[in-house]
């Protein structure tokens, strides 16, 4: 059986405290971003931040959501000087590719 070690309850209890209560507006938005291995610590900020957000990972630095992103948000990329290295999508409207015959 899995549980939590210590650390892991208080990393959820600390996300508890700043999960979003906004809810989805109908846009979809992707948050991609590039930070160098060196900036470990500015990702794991981005990570928890997205993941209050109620955003969820596609993939290690592309992350997905559907509610609006706080001003906390893009306050936190400013502190941290994340410009150029992480770009907010927003899709508006959204559809498949059909095969040509």
């Amino acid at each position: 059986m899995w549980r939590p070690t210590a650390a892991g309850k208080k990393w959820q209890a600390e996300i508890g405290a700043h999960r979003t209560s906004q809810k989805p507006d109908g846009i979809t938005r992707l948050v991609i971003f590039d930070i160098p291995e060196y900036e470990r610590k500015k990702r794991t900020a981005i990570r928890v931040e997205l993941f209050a957000h109620n955003f969820r990972q596609l993939q290690k630095s592309v992350w997905i959501g559907m509610v609006p992103l706080s001003k906390d948000f893009i306050a936190l990329l400013d502190e941290l000087d994340l410009h150029g290295k992480v770009h907010i999508f927003s899709v508006r409207s959204e559809g498949t590719l059909k095969k040509e015959r």
